[in-house]
């Protein structure tokens, strides 16, 4: 028993061996899981001043982690990297500028665009519109009317460079990067220039293939009308000849030289921006 008129010591804030309170040590049991030890020091602090005071209130982190949980739980469920171990089918060319979805739906989250002439890897597996591909090493979607098994005729550009292509329409583009690409040995090439309107030269729908011979020539003709809906041509112009689409070949007046006639070079019109490819 204590000496008389002095008051008994609260045991509760007297440290103990390890230099811990009672209320600390109860403190760190309730409240360290899920504040920290930030919050355990400011708990603390306020029990040292008054032994007698209730425990404080702490914010409950779980519940407002769970609520961040459930927010984010509406945005798009997304497919995991341990999805991209499924095994690749094979490839495919993108036909136009495409979204890569998140799902096989036409309203799930766009996650990114595929540009034309693009090549794809596949798994395999379509559902409904979609089929599925590699992106970014994840299985996504892409719309299955935008893809194709060949590459799309000129959408690799010209190892030439790009600067016959200035001022050029895309079916122009598109004629000018086929026929570079079927037809290395081809050097020279003729894009926009103010030439007779009926030309398409001053905008830019028109091209002229410098050609070595008429063989050559002949195959270059061939090739263009072979795919003239794929390349959006709509006229061919060779050998003091004109071919279109609904007439064929017909014969063209003489205009008085050899390149006027289109004896060393074949000309192409284009729609502009009409191509299937």
């Amino acid at each position: 028993m204590g000496s008389p008129g002095k008051r008994r010591a609260d045991v509760r804030a007297t440290p103990n061996r390890r230099g811990s309170t009672f209320w600390e040590q109860q403190l760190r049991r309730v409240v360290l899981p899920t504040v920290g030890v930030g919050a355990i020091a400011l708990a603390t602090a306020a029990v040292a001043a008054n032994p007698s005071a209730d425990l404080p209130v702490v914010p409950d982190r779980v519940s407002v982690a769970a609520s961040e949980v459930s927010r984010s739980g509406e945005r798009p469920v997304l497919a995991t990297q341990a999805e991209s171990a499924q095994q690749v089918a094979g490839a495919l060319w993108v036909t136009s500028d495409t979204e890569i979805r998140s799902d096989a739906a036409a309203d799930a989250a766009v996650l990114g665009q595929v540009a034309d002439g693009t090549q794809v890897l596949v798994t395999g597996a379509v559902e409904g519109d979609f089929t599925q591909v590699l992106y970014n090493d994840l299985p996504r979607w892409i719309a299955t009317g935008t893809l194709a098994a060949e590459e799309p005729l000129g959408t690799a550009p010209c190892s030439r460079g790009s600067g016959v292509e200035s001022g050029l329409q895309p079916d122009t583009v598109k004629v000018y990067r086929a026929v570079c690409a079927k037809f290395p040995e081809i050097s020279s090439y003729g894009g926009r220039a103010a030439r007779a309107n009926s030309s398409g030269h001053p905008t830019g729908r028109a091209l002229d293939i410098m050609t070595p011979g008429k063989a050559v020539g002949d195959e270059i003709a061939q090739f263009v009308i072979d795919n003239y809906e794929k390349l959006g041509a709509t006229q061919v112009i060779w050998q003091q000849r004109i071919w279109e689409p609904r007439s064929g070949w017909r014969g063209m007046e003489n205009r008085g030289s050899a390149t006027a006639n289109h004896m060393d070079h074949v000309h192409v019109t284009t729609s502009g921006d009409a191509a299937t490819s």
